[in-house]
């Protein structure tokens, strides 16, 4: 799997299995997670960083995490079933499976991904950081970065085997295709959030190579 893309704020969702207590507790460690990548970046990360945010005990934290990569997946986790609600809720009266992906490529380069993200935002910070845990974490933990990223995968394979049912995508395996599509954004993006990492983001940069990727996208797929 590629490297990661912009990460909105955490969601609900992945929690909903916990009682209300529990899921409490992993919401707060989770967000906490996600503001201190916000305001500091992976060095702003550590387990006693994310306790003092919280004021939970030692024993709260290990009681949903082994360690600071589970937290971070779970990061991942959350905010990219966030992504694929927000980019749901995005394309559904979108007529045309051209025009809803051409949506999510374009906003998943530009970074608009939800919760008051943009490149604007400062939220770059966060998201090379988690860019390069990625990286790390695509080689240790593949299957829990593959769980995190089905939902966004599934959204886009749908609007691709829409896009081949009326005949404006090329026959092809949606998820294929969604996967191929997500990979070449993403490498993409990462190599962009590296190079501005030191710095403030472009947003008419990011949307010029929003509408080169996009179009490149689009000549591969188009029927």
């Amino acid at each position: 799997m590629a490297s990661s893309l912009p990460i909105p704020a955490p969601s609900d969702t992945p929690f909903a299995a916990f009682d209300d207590g529990e899921q409490d507790r992993t919401r707060l460690l989770v967000t906490a997670a996600y503001n201190l990548l916000d305001e500091a970046g992976l060095e702003g990360l550590t387990i006693r960083a994310v306790l003092s945010r919280t004021r939970l005990a030692r024993r709260a934290f290990y009681e949903r995490f082994q360690g600071k990569d589970d937290l971070v997946l779970a990061v991942f986790d959350s905010s990219l079933r966030s992504a694929a609600l927000q980019f749901g809720e995005m394309t559904r009266q979108v007529e045309s499976p051209m025009e809803a992906l051409r949506l999510i490529v374009s906003s998943i380069v530009v970074g608009q991904l939800g919760q008051g993200d943009s490149v604007e935002s400062g939220a770059h910070l966060r998201s090379a950081a988690l860019s390069r845990e990625h990286l790390r974490l695509a080689q240790s933990r593949p299957a829990e970065l593959q769980a995190a990223l089905q939902p966004l995968l599934d959204l886009m394979a749908g609007h691709v085997a829409a896009g081949i049912e009326k005949g404006e995508f090329r026959p092809a395996e949606p998820q294929l295709q969604a996967r191929l599509i997500y990979n070449l954004v993403s490498t993409t993006v990462h190599t962009v959030l590296l190079q501005e990492e030191g710095g403030e983001p472009d947003l008419a940069e990011r949307e010029a190579l929003a509408g080169a990727i996009w179009d490149f996208c689009r000549r591969a797929i188009v029927a």
